[in-house]
């Protein structure tokens, strides 16, 4: 369960509304102090960050089997001959 903590800072509102089956409550908090608000701010950065991460889909390991590289030879030049030009 996610909180956020506010000292200084009053509870100036609060509201609720449905629709569609989906309810969303706003909730309007007051604070004199820029630090109080950085912090609640923070906090709720900090909130919306980790439920972007519980969506995001993980990708699945992929299947192939990780096979070790072979060590191959080096590919023959490709020297093209013109024959015996000794005249």
């Amino acid at each position: 369960m996610t909180s956020i903590y506010f000292s200084d800072a009053t509870l100036k509102s609060f509201s609720a509304a449905t629709k569609g089956g989906k309810s969303t409550i706003k909730i309007e908090i007051e604070t004199a102090d820029r630090y109080q608000m950085a912090s609640i701010l923070n906090q709720l950065d900090e909130i919306e960050a980790e439920q972007k991460a519980a969506k995001t889909p993980r990708k699945a390991p992929s299947r192939k089997t990780e096979a070790p590289l072979l060590a191959l030879p080096a590919p023959l030049k490709q020297i093209s001959f013109h024959g015996d030009d000794h005249d």
